[in-house]
């Protein structure tokens, strides 16, 4: 506990992104050329080129986690349809409730709609209005949000899955050491919180808590219920509307439910998917430098200082977020994992300096070649700066009182 984090290697290999950035300018060329029947086709060469193999006739059926989305275009209309919940046994009423709640926020551009006892994802359009950026954003929406809902309702209001989905799974010794591995995860995490907070040093529990909910999620990735209540954890460390202190204690309450969360229960969330549009950014080294450079000359003055054990949190917090956030490709992983290796369970003298090493490999490193396209992780960019900034502002108001 008084020693750098122990490192634990992900039980599945890390994505790269399938992303063609050229096929973005082209979608956009040909909505723009009033080529409107290739816009659809040529937006879904750009997420992932062998979703070719997915379409039947005018129709794709694309598997994206526990869903399955339909994409239909005629000559006059595109629409998309995704078959989410049905809801023939479960509570009715709070889960209406919820459905219309849905409705309202956060969905901004796709529908939710009940076919008897069946709910789906919905959206149309005439195809002269597929507008690419509109048309992503559906996408997006559709697969992110009911990956996301479906298992929260089947867990909180008995709704059952309208398709079996499609998933691989783990092999039961796989499962096993994932799961003793995440309690020892959540137990140092929570040691390592109560510390810091017996010594008033808030900055370095939110650290703590950040890097302990992402290092599950990096170690395990884990799917079902359990991935929706990681996310809501980690949304809830950056909600700017609770009170600082407050974040800390639901942070540390949301790690004793993990702690406490059944085994079987977790081992059943271990499973591979199928990804459609994927939940994370494609990272781009000119956007991880802009959203790192604070914190990167932070680290390198609180290593000046001897601040070994606060540059190690940052720097860890950094590297966590960096893989929560976004699909990573060799090139920028390769040197962030092997300084997380390399200072696991160091000393904090030791392993500060391996840290800023692994960052400074990014951060100093000669940026090469054309970008392309629409820009997705300049978007995640903005978001995380606009945390990160939040974040600091906190912690220097917490330092203060």
């Amino acid at each position: 506990m008084n020693k750098s984090n122990t490192y634990f290697q992900p039980i599945n290999p890390k994505k790269s992104s399938t992303r063609q950035d050229e096929k973005w300018d082209e979608a956009v060329a040909l909505f723009n050329n009033k080529q409107y029947d290739k816009v659809v086709p040529t937006l879904l060469d750009y997420v992932d080129p062998n979703l070719h193999t997915k379409i039947k006739g005018n129709t794709y059926e694309i598997p994206h986690g526990s869903v399955v989305i339909s994409i239909i275009q005629t000559t006059e209309e595109l629409t998309v349809k995704c078959p989410f919940l049905n809801i023939e046994n479960a509570k009715k009423v709070p889960l209406m409730r919820r459905l219309a709640e849905l409705r309202m926020y956060p969905l901004n551009l796709t529908n939710v709609v009940l076919e008897g006892d069946l709910v789906y994802f919905t959206f149309s359009c005439p195809t002269t209005l597929c507008e690419p950026y509109k048309i992503y954003g559906v996408l997006r929406e559709i697969c992110f949000y009911a990956d996301s809902f479906d298992d929260e309702f089947i867990e909180k209001f008995e709704a059952e899955h309208l398709q079996k989905p499609k998933t691989i799974s783990f092999s039961e010794n796989v499962k096993q050491e994932t799961y003793a591995n995440c309690q020892k995860i959540v137990a140092d995490g929570l040691q390592r919180f109560d510390r810091y907070m017996e010594k008033r040093h808030g900055n370095n529990a939110w650290y703590t808590l950040n890097i302990t909910l992402k290092k599950i999620e990096f170690h395990a990735e884990p799917q079902g219920y359990l991935r929706t209540l990681l996310e809501k954890s980690i949304d809830g460390l950056y909600d700017g509307k609770i009170p600082f202190h407050d974040r800390l204690m639901n942070g540390k309450s949301a790690l004793e439910k993990l702690k406490d969360f059944p085994r079987d229960k977790f081992m059943a969330d271990l499973y591979q998917i199928e990804t459609f549009i994927p939940y994370k950014y494609s990272s781009k080294k000119e956007n991880i430098r802009e959203n790192w450079q604070e914190s990167y000359e932070e680290a390198q003055d609180m290593i000046s200082n001897s601040q070994f054990e606060d540059a190690a949190n940052l720097l860890q917090s950094c590297f966590y977020n960096l893989f929560h956030y976004n699909l990573v490709n060799e090139e920028i992983s390769k040197p962030i994992t092997n300084a997380l290796v390399q200072s696991s369970s160091l000393e904090w003298n030791q392993a500060a300096p391996i840290l800023l090493q692994g960052m400074q490999a990014i951060m100093e490193d000669t940026l090469m070649g054309a970008d392309f396209g629409m820009d997705l992780s300049k978007l995640m960019g903005e978001q995380m700066q606009q945390s990160m900034a939040m974040m600091q502002q906190i912690m220097a108001n917490y330092k203060t009182n």
